[in-house]
């Protein structure tokens, strides 16, 4: 029987996947609201910014547990470098992919 991971997240269906995805899209419209509709196009059309918000997620997570933990500062910091790394790769795509759709 295959996993439920393994079907379509556009499919419709309530998988275990859906929590993350909702958190996902909540994350970037909260850190990008000015970017909405390019945002929400992307992630329904674009796999690659979907995965790179999935990784934006996770790296938020880590930092924010870690912030709360008291845990080595180091790999805070670290953590929260490659946040702004990822952030600046979600801007870059969001802003080609702006200039792109207000060309046409």
């Amino acid at each position: 029987m295959p996993d439920s991971k393994d079907s379509d997240s556009t499919s419709g269906s309530d998988t275990p996947d859906r929590g993350h995805e909702h958190a996902c899209i909540h994350l970037l419209l909260e850190r990008f609201p000015h970017l909405r509709s390019v945002s929400l196009h992307l992630l329904e059309k674009h796999e690659t910014f979907h995965e790179l918000c999935e990784e934006y997620e996770a790296c938020t997570e880590v930092v924010e547990r870690l912030t709360h933990c008291a845990a080595d500062d180091a790999i805070a910091k670290e953590y929260s470098a490659l946040r702004l790394r990822l952030e600046g790769e979600l801007l870059r795509y969001l802003s080609e992919h702006r200039s792109w759709n207000e060309s046409q």
